[in-house]
């Protein structure tokens, strides 16, 4: 038995000798590496130091004034103590985040006639630069902000403490925007979202290079929305993440401008059920023949030296056709247009492989686009109907008053009638027949 144990352990190393070598070369090494590698004591070129504790400097003596400066000098005032999580950023960083928002004063100031409500000026294009897909870093809070962070925000906000009612309300926005903005939101998931809040226009203003009438706006590279405070909030924030959500599931790829603000409009229209003015307004101007052709119109990436009217239609026309696409076909359809398109297929094609025939020309859907208006047009659903003037209350004339005459005396109660019993006579016997 000794023998066979012998003789297997030999085969076995002479088989592990054998396939050393090819299990070596597998790797791209040879048996000196490894000898080298076990026995030699020069250390590797590609290994990694241990790194050496530093020697701690020893502690400046105990000051017996230091941390008594309130006591000490009360006429002057500590400031609180730096927070241990502050980011310190380079000269470079705040070089690179004021040229991101240098470019922003060149965005169409299609300011109206007078300063009104948010919602009834012509929104301002989202910030959306070629390179959007290579993200630039946060800023730090400007000086007078507080801060807040959620699971899906970072907010900063002007001089107020950032409320729950905040969070919550931008929360729902997520939660809704990510609903009705599916199947993007599920392929593509939305960055967490840097929203600065500004109390007042003037800051909006000197920080954004955005007119005040705005109201709102968002920079697609960053992630960020800057919007205002007051009643326009809501709407004007549905419309800004809308950008942020939807234009994200394209990048690299930055998504044709009229299908960007149509989305961006729709949404704020769905969301808050109320149209502005001036989306009522353009749609008759379309309904009576006054239109972009779509050509025209789906090939225009500024639209910074549009006079007011002409803008208002260009959105308007954006937002209905988005709407078209969006009720009138099928939503599966409508998502692999959005596909073919973040693909770079010229819009023909695209349509022709979302719809099929006889959607081969951008020409055809402005035909279809424009008979579904009319056809909206006729049955009273196109324009949102205006509220009926209420008419002043006319008074009647009061009849004229008759002379008063004595009052007839009340007549006297007469007494009621017992009522009338009926007699009923006993029974008699009646003899009856015996057999």
């Amino acid at each position: 038995m000794d023998i066979f144990k012998k003789l297997a352990c030999f085969v076995l190393i002479l088989a592990v000798l054998l396939c050393t070598p090819h299990v070596l070369r597998s790797f791209g090494l040879t048996a000196k590496d490894v000898v080298n590698a076990l026995f030699s004591e020069k250390p590797r070129e590609d290994a990694i130091p241990l790194p050496v504790p530093e020697k701690k400097a020893p502690a400046p003596a105990a000051d017996p004034n230091r941390g008594h400066a309130r006591e000490n000098r009360p006429d002057i005032s500590v400031p609180p103590p730096a927070s241990a999580s502050a980011v310190e950023y380079s000269p470079e960083d705040e070089k690179k985040f004021n040229e991101m928002i240098s470019g922003l004063e060149h965005v169409a100031l299609n300011a109206p006639k007078s300063e009104g409500a948010a919602l009834e000026a012509v929104p301002v294009p989202a910030y959306r630069p070629t390179d959007s897909a290579h993200k630039v870093r946060w800023s730090p809070p400007p000086p007078g902000f507080l801060t807040a962070d959620t699971f899906n925000y970072l907010i900063y906000r002007e001089k107020n403490p950032v409320t729950e009612n905040i969070k919550t309300v931008l929360d729902t926005i997520h939660g809704n925007l990510m609903l009705d903005l599916t199947p993007f939101t599920l392929v593509i998931k939305p960055n967490k979202i840097l929203v600065m809040l500004f109390g007042e226009k003037d800051s909006y203003m000197g920080f954004t290079k955005r007119p005040a009438w705005s109201g709102a706006s968002s920079d697609l590279r960053a992630d960020t929305m800057y919007v205002i405070e007051g009643n326009s909030f809501y709407p004007l924030s549905v419309h800004e993440l809308t950008h942020l959500y939807f234009d994200g599931y394209f990048l690299p790829t930055i998504s044709p401008l009229w299908l960007s603000e149509g989305m961006a409009v729709y949404m704020q229209i769905y969301a808050t059920k109320q149209k502005p003015s001036w989306v009522d307004r353009s749609l008759l101007r379309i309904v009576q023949g006054t239109y972009i052709p779509l050509e025209e119109m789906t090939q225009t990436e500024d639209i910074s030296n549009f006079p007011n009217d002409k803008a208002e239609l260009w959105y308007t026309q954006a937002y209905s056709l988005v709407d078209y696409l969006l009720n009138s076909r099928t939503r599966d359809e409508f998502y692999k247009l959005s596909t073919e398109i973040k693909a770079k297929t010229p819009l023909h094609q695209a349509l022709y492989r979302a719809f099929g025939m006889p959607f081969n020309k951008v020409s055809v859907l402005e035909n279809v686009w424009l008979h579904d208006l009319q056809k909206a047009y006729q049955a009273g659903k196109l324009v949102s109907p205006k509220p009926e003037p209420q008419k002043p209350a006319v008074k009647k004339p009061e009849p004229a008053k008759q002379p008063q005459t004595a009052p007839k005396p009340a007549p006297k109660p007469q007494p009621k009638k017992a009522p009338q019993q009926t007699k009923i006579n006993k029974l008699q016997m009646v003899p009856v027949m015996k057999y």
